[in-house]
């Protein structure tokens, strides 16, 4: 993943923010010679991705949008890229693990590349690097884009996953006899359109442990396709909404009314109705609909569109949704052979603004005042959760769910109803409040599902960490922290003047603020911004991290409060 580029030609001042350890802040001031225009940044690891690659840099939205980039895909050869941790047996010499882990599209430091060091330095065992179709055809449109185009991608193309059964058969025979690695542990994929790629290369290759895809070696597409996930919770006995797959406008009009909504947008009925893809990721063309206009509205924007991780494929479909009112909760888990162990449990604050219905404010590590509510929401939720992915067939790997908890109005009685699974790891960087707020995190708990119990699994070589004991980690973690993403909403939209500094110097300066970042877009005057409607056009990140719960709130709050005041803008220039 590239990282953020700082020019020196450019006129600005830029503000680092370290870590905070307790209530002290380090700030390193770097100020560069200023003529016209100041700006802040607050940059941290490889930030040029705002999610990461998992749902897409901002310029893939067009590659989603865009043409059929996979049919004509010639890549020369496809070569195994292979690091070892190199280890010294008792006699001197160097020997190499013969276990790989195999990580698709891993570009994120704070995702793939985390796993992947800690694979090789941590337990010794190889990683090999693979590049989805999906990606490969977007590095190869890129480079067909480029004027001059530049140097050739035929280095980075290589890594691209095989095609067939056939050379998928050719490529793990270089990975035995050139590497001398006899056991694939499995596929671990970063992106989301990558999801799919990695079961069918996973069922190629025959890794030791991946989950059971059906009759022939058919990857369970259930598990990306929200109208088939639900359908097969529901043939299971597990709870879910309503749903109807639409082909034609008329047939999501008609179930929408089943559902209660009428042609009155001044309707007191308390019913909605969700209109979304069936496959997406975050809010992306997620529409919540209160009357019978608004649905023929979202399913004109929808049908016809792209698919998400598919630029070959359009829409011929439509799904409707029952709303379901409660508190939306994100579920980050592990599971090995079939027993799964939540990682994280995330309270999402989601509020209607600018215009979009589901808009991020914050994504909260979830605890409770009452003991006695946390835990029971805590196993509520794990055992809906764990009924899901046992329909599902997931026995092994990494998950990240949305999961809405609704109340019952007279008798209190909590009900779980799924939005979604994902097979890939929680978006953003979490690693930081995970490892403060829990004392450990999915990743590495990841590892110690595949590795911890193989004794031919050496430690590598230096020391980085202790590896986590699986039999040790709890199916529920306790939290030692209070600890939320805060993502800033933007509400402005035009030409920028000038950012808020002072309010950047006093979120900066709270006592639970860790780190935080906004992103370059909002800082270069001149610039055109726009209101935030989703995860990906959000402003930047703040991470919030105290012991103490009312100082957290407070200062939860106040951020959320200052968002409204943090960029001017000036209205009607283009």
């Amino acid at each position: 993943m590239p990282k953020p580029i700082v020019d020196p030609s450019r006129t600005c001042r830029r503000w680092i923010s370290m870590k905070k350890r307790g209530a002290q802040c380090l700030l390193v001031v770097l100020v560069l010679v200023t003529t016209r225009t100041v700006s802040i940044s607050w940059p941290h690891r490889r930030a040029f991705f705002h999610t990461s690659i998992s749902s897409g840099p901002r310029s893939l939205s067009r590659f989603r949008a865009g043409e059929n980039v996979h049919a004509d895909i010639v890549i020369s050869e496809k070569v195994p890229h292979v690091e070892h941790t190199e280890e010294k047996t008792f006699s001197g010499n160097i020997q190499n693990s013969t276990k790989a882990l195999i990580l698709m599209d891993a570009f994120c430091d704070y995702h793939g590349l985390y796993l992947a060091e800690r694979a090789r330095q941590v337990y010794g065992v190889a990683t090999i690097s693979v590049l989805s179709d999906y990606m490969a055809g977007y590095f190869l449109q890129q480079h067909s884009k480029q004027s001059d185009h530049g140097e050739s991608p035929d280095e980075l193309l290589s890594q691209a996953m095989p095609s067939s059964l056939e050379e998928a058969k050719i490529w793990l025979q270089s990975l035995q006899q050139v590497h001398g690695l006899e056991d694939i542990v499995a596929v671990i994929c970063e992106s989301d359109p990558g999801l799919a790629h990695a079961e069918q290369l996973g069922e190629w290759l025959n890794v030791k442990y991946q989950n059971n895809n059906g009759p022939k070696g058919a990857i369970n597409e259930a598990r990306r396709n929200k109208f088939l996930m639900m359908e097969t919770l529901r043939a299971a006995g597990v709870p879910v909404v309503q749903q109807q797959l639409c082909q034609t406008e008329d047939e999501a009009v008609e179930f929408a009314s089943q559902l209660g909504l009428t042609e009155s947008s001044f309707s007191t009925s308390p019913t909605r109705v969700v209109v979304k893809p069936c496959r997406g990721c975050g809010s992306d063309d997620v529409f919540l609909c209160q009357d019978l206009l608004s649905v023929r509205q979202a399913f004109d924007r929808i049908h016809g569109s792209t698919v998400f991780g598919s630029p070959d494929k359009k829409h011929e479909s439509v799904l409707l949704q029952e709303f379901a009112v409660g508190q939306e909760f994100a579920i980050d888990t592990v599971s090995k052979n079939g027993h799964m162990k939540i990682a994280a449990i995330w309270k999402y604050d989601k509020r209607p603004a600018n215009g979009a219905p589901f808009v991020y404010y914050a994504t909260q590590l979830y605890s409770s005042d009452a003991q006695e509510i946390q835990e029971n929401v805590k196993c509520i939720l794990y055992d809906y959760l764990d009924d899901c992915l046992t329909a599902l067939d997931i026995a092994w790997g990494i998950t990240h769910s949305e999961v809405i908890l609704s109340a019952d109005s007279k008798t209190g009685k909590l009900t779980p109803r799924l939005v979604e699974v994902n097979c890939r790891q929680h978006n953003m960087n979490f690693l930081p409040l995970t490892m403060s707020g829990i004392g450990y995190n999915v990743f590495d708990m990841l590892l110690a599902a595949y590795l911890g119990d193989d004794n031919n699994v050496h430690d590598g070589g230096e020391s980085v960490g202790e590896k986590l004991d699986w039999e040790l980690l709890p199916n529920i973690p306790s939290n030692r922290l209070n600890a939320a993403m805060i993502h800033l909403v933007n509400t402005q939209e035009g030409i920028l003047i000038q950012v808020n500094e002072p309010a950047l110097y006093e979120i900066q300066a709270m006592e639970s603020v860790w780190d935080l970042e906004v992103y370059h877009h909002f800082l270069e005057p001149g610039s055109e911004i726009k209101p935030t409607v989703d995860i990906k056009t959000d402003a930047g990140w703040v991470q919030l991290l105290h012991p103490d719960k009312e100082i957290f709130e407070r200062d939860y709050r106040r951020i959320i409060e200052l968002m409204p005041t943090l960029f001017e803008v000036e209205h009607g220039r283009r």
